[in-house]
């Protein structure tokens, strides 16, 4: 039987009693549970977020120059602006 904490209150729950609770809530906050729950774990979507990245340098690879240009105009636009 699972047991929950909820603000310091501990109680064991059957599943049906948590399907009967997630059945009460609003359908917005059943898709936040729905998603939390489907969500992969934080270190495989960074290994998707890494991938696509790669995946971008490949089609359109940046020189170190147009990095260094980017720095440079945007260091320019924030000296202007009085942000140093």
């Amino acid at each position: 039987m699972p047991q929950i904490t909820a603000r310091r209150v501990q109680s064991d729950l059957t599943l049906d009693q948590l399907v009967a609770i997630v059945k009460q809530l609003k359908p917005d906050e059943r898709e936040l549970i729905r998603h939390a729950i489907n969500q992969p774990p934080w270190s495989q979507r960074l290994d998707q977020l890494l991938h696509r990245v790669w995946d971008r340098v490949d089609i359109a690879p940046i020189t170190e120059e147009e990095v260094d240009a980017e720095v440079e105009l945007a260091r320019t636009g924030l000296w202007a602006q009085g942000g140093y």
